[in-house]
């Protein structure tokens, strides 16, 4: 056999092999570039007397759809969701046969990120596809922002909507004219709309209905009608808020002996509680936020009420003695284990970090009725201080206050013996409770001077230091100039923000909105304080005017 004639045959074969086994290639640059439409073989976009059954949009490379049911959104918005089908390069949108197109209307067709190619993931930038029933293509545009009304922060993925129905319940019944969502950074557009004067609201819409279902969605409104015309560029910032509820006992929990707990829809100060006139029955109210605590001492284990507002609470009969008998006085943050009989105080001391020229509260487990400071011991080291005292307050019943000539950079050391408080039932704490008290020194310590800007004169405002969870200074006042400075010694470095809202109704703290009533959340303005050192005095500006402060960020 002539094996020469045969060396081109298995050289052929040879390439094929190598040929078939070839994949994707490697390396190379990352394909960066989203997927066009083929304008050849789509459905022609921008047509006007246009009515259609379906609409295909063909790409000039494989595609994937992503989330279609929240990310293609129509407007104005449609009764039945059409059906959306991916086949290879084509993406289909289908109507319902039963849709009712509007007379003389431009509807727009956001696709969002729903169109990606098939590989990188890239998505298709600002897929829009905009048809007209009637004969002209709108052009007007509504953009803007929607932020929390109590954080400042902006909020994504909420509905805006514009509605040619001007009555107030039209956010509950009806669709929306025009909608449209917004994005990580809280901006909205709206396009293609006609000229006209619209009612704008904007909704959490949870269940996707573009409809707001009351307290159980966040809520924004403009208080007055938008003008859409052809010489102005309307731009919007929406307060996002939950709606006030109406006032109510929300939870009412009556199962342990001694304490009655009511928790309100809204502040605990509108609360209206009385009680039921009992021989021999002891009563102590104590209001948190939205709750009062109502501490009792009933001489026989009978049923008796609390008349709350328009309610009735039954308090059932229950054992003081099985009370008393897991019952023990402790301080606040140190509960014990439910398996200790009485229970012990935890053996861990807790530190507490005091700024001087603070008062400094020391919370119990129940209202405090007497206190033998013979048996309180401060000190440092083992120097027993002798000048402090102690003062309880009627409106807070578990606080004593202890008042102390606190001294910079020192450490001092509290006890309370057993039997140094007596609270409501008698009991004495069986436990020596502890704490340790560090006192920064002044080297440690910040001073920040606020200068207010664009306050109004004769309005009342509430300003808040917040570190944490917790406003630890507040200042109410009443402005009498458009500028206000506030001096804040001797503060810790931490994390500061720098609140301030106002405060209209003038109760000293934030009141939410409520549509039905057309009211607005108090105003609300949050800045974050940078540059806090130590041994530092530290001068801001806090301007109350939005756009001023949206300028300053911008060019930062």
């Amino acid at each position: 056999m002539n094996f020469s004639n045969l060396f081109p045959v298995w050289l052929l074969a040879l390439a094929l092999v190598s040929c078939a086994r070839q994949g994707a290639p490697t390396g190379g640059p990352k394909d960066t570039t989203p997927p066009s439409v083929d304008t050849l073989y789509s459905t022609r976009n921008y047509s006007t007397r246009f009515r259609p059954s379906k609409i295909e949009l063909r790409f000039d490379e494989w595609v994937t759809l992503s989330d279609a049911a929240n990310q293609i959104v129509v407007s104005p918005p449609l009764a039945k969701r059409p059906e959306v089908v991916l086949r290879g390069k084509t993406v289909t949108l289908t109507f319902d046969p039963s849709e009712q197109l509007r007379d003389s209307a431009t509807y727009t067709i956001n696709f969002g990120t729903a169109v990606k190619d098939l590989h990188e993931g890239n998505p298709v930038k600002d897929l829009r596809f905009v048809f007209s029933t009637g004969d002209l293509i709108d052009s007007l545009r509504v953009s803007g922002k929607v932020v929390d009304a109590l954080t400042g922060d902006p909020v994504e993925n909420i509905s805006v909507m514009l509605y040619d129905i001007v009555a107030d319940s039209v956010v509950r019944k009806s669709r929306p004219y025009y909608f449209s969502r917004t994005d990580k950074s809280g901006r909205f557009e709206i396009r293609n709309v006609k000229a006209g004067r619209f009612k704008v609201a904007a909704i959490e819409d949870t269940d996707q209905n573009l409809r707001w279902d009351g307290e159980n969605e966040k809520t924004a409104f403009l208080d007055t009608l938008l003008g859409v015309h052809d010489s102005i560029q309307s731009v919007v910032t929406l307060n996002l808020f939950k709606n006030q509820p109406k006032y109510r006992l929300a939870e009412k929990n009556t199962d342990t002996y001694g304490v009655v707990r009511l928790k309100f829809s809204g502040s605990a100060d509108s609360a209206r509680v009385q009680t039921e006139k009992l021989p021999g029955l002891t009563v102590i109210q104590e209001k948190t936020v939205d709750s009062v605590l109502v501490w009792y001492d009933s001489p026989a284990d009978t049923t008796w009420n609390l008349f709350v507002n328009a309610d009735t609470v039954k308090v059932k009969p229950l054992s003081k003695e099985n009370f008393l008998l897991r019952h023990n006085v402790y301080l606040d943050g140190d509960a014990p284990r439910s398996d200790q009989k009485p229970p012990q105080a935890t053996s861990f001391v807790k530190t507490i970090q005091h700024t001087p020229g603070k008062p400094l509260f020391l919370l119990f487990n129940s209202p405090v009725a007497a206190t033998d400071t013979s048996l309180w011991i401060l000190g440092t080291d083992s120097v027993r201080m002798r000048s402090y005292s102690l003062d309880d307050d009627s409106t807070h019943p578990r606080q004593i206050r202890l008042n102390v000539g606190w001294q910079l950079a020192t450490s001092y050391k509290l006890e309370l013996l057993p039997g140094a408080v007596t609270d409501l039932w008698g009991t004495k704490n069986t436990d020596t409770l502890r704490r340790q008290i560090n006192i920064p020194g002044e080297k440690q310590l910040s001073s920040l001077t606020l200068q207010v800007d664009r306050l109004i004169p004769g309005e009342q405002y509430v300003l808040q230091l917040v570190n944490g969870p917790n406003a630890e200074e507040e200042r109410i006042f009443v402005a009498t100039t458009p500028k206000e400075t506030f001096l804040f010694p001797r503060l810790p470095v931490a994390p500061w923000l720098a609140r301030i809202f106002h405060d209209a109704n003038r109760n000293g703290r934030w009141d939410t909105g409520d549509y039905y009533l057309r009211r607005q959340p108090e105003a609300n303005f949050i800045k974050k304080i940078e540059g806090l050192r130590a041994n530092w005095e530290l001068s801001v500006d806090f301007s109350l005017n939005p756009e001023e402060r949206e300028q300053k960020k911008k060019s930062q």
